[in-house]
């Protein structure tokens, strides 16, 4: 869902005067509410038989998605499974998901050059493309009131595939410089599902540690993100939401493919070994005993935080 905020935000800039509605997941639309370039969101229903758009833009693919696209009275469709498909045939490469989407609804946009695509997303971290509620940021405060977390470090070490995952001995390798190379409080976060990993790491630091990981919305996690000073996190859904929360992010990635998944931001980086074999399907791996999420080093991660907070004066 991050990876559309632009193309619906440029969608209504090029279109002030129509209403931009969006039908998603509970779970996105919980945070997707209020968004600049969303006027109305459905959560979960579909939007009501009553309801007759002039354009409906398929931006998931799946077949709950393409159903209500062809089924519903609308004056014009634009699926991005058939972009997908038509570059495939021509042997065209997978662009960034942040162009397909732009691609998709092109016909609704003035022309978008390089520079205004760039624009469409952060070019500094005072320009986020999240907003956060005020309800959730006075949350975020309240618990960073609570234990004086003034400069802090962000942590995700959780993904929905395991091969996603680095491995817990160099996320608290990781911890422990940043606190005592940095001087930064660490802040980890996730569901609470990921917490038995979270507190394996936390066992073997010798100081004290946060954790924000108790089933809270993630639109209460948009402000601890936005006022870290770096995030890192596995290719996952954390490490977009902070990238568009404005917070420099170092994110890790294994099977997946950068190129195409990483946030388009001037504070972002990517750390990725590329195995012959990448990408993959991420559920079976043909170097078990020396995976490419654990080719990434500690030394080479903290090189990159390093470089975001110095670009940052912090």
């Amino acid at each position: 869902m991050v990876t559309t905020l632009p193309m619906l935000q440029a969608l209504k800039e090029d279109n002030p005067e129509s209403r931009v509605d969006l039908w998603c997941s509970p779970l996105v639309g919980e945070w997707m509410e209020g968004q600049r370039g969303v006027d109305r969101v459905w959560k979960g229903q579909a939007p009501s038989g009553d309801q007759i758009y002039d354009v409906v833009l398929e931006c998931r693919g799946n077949w709950q998605s393409l159903r209500y696209a062809l089924r519903t009275r609308v004056h014009q469709r634009r699926d991005r499974g058939t972009i997908r498909i038509l570059r495939r045939l021509q042997g065209q490469a997978q662009p960034h998901e942040w162009d397909i989407n732009l691609e998709l609804a092109g016909p609704w946009l003035r022309e978008v050059p390089e520079e205004r695509r760039r624009l469409l997303g952060l070019n500094a971290p005072g320009r986020p493309m999240l907003t956060s509620r005020p309800s959730a940021q006075s949350e975020a405060e309240l618990f960073l009131n609570r234990y004086d977390l003034n400069r802090y470090a962000v942590l995700h070490t959780g993904a929905r595939k395991l091969l996603r995952r680095w491995s817990l001995h160099r996320w608290s390798e990781l911890a422990r410089r940043l606190h005592e190379e940095r001087g930064l409080d660490v802040v980890f976060v996730g569901t609470p599902d990921e917490q038995g990993d979270v507190e394996r790491i936390r066992a073997v630091l010798n100081f004290e540690t946060r954790v924000w990981m108790d089933g809270r919305p993630l639109s209460r996690l948009i402000p601890l993100l936005a006022g870290a000073q770096v995030m890192v996190g596995n290719e996952s859904g954390p490490m977009h939401l902070a990238a568009a929360a404005g917070c420099p992010t170092v994110g890790l990635f294994g099977p997946g493919e950068p190129g195409i998944f990483s946030p388009k931001v001037d504070f972002f980086r990517a750390l990725h070994k590329k195995l012959p074999c990448n990408p993959c399907g991420q559920v079976r791996c043909i170097h078990p005993e020396n995976p490419c999420m654990n080719r990434l080093e500690v030394e080479e991660v903290m090189a990159a935080v390093v470089d975001l907070l110095d670009r940052r004066g912090s």
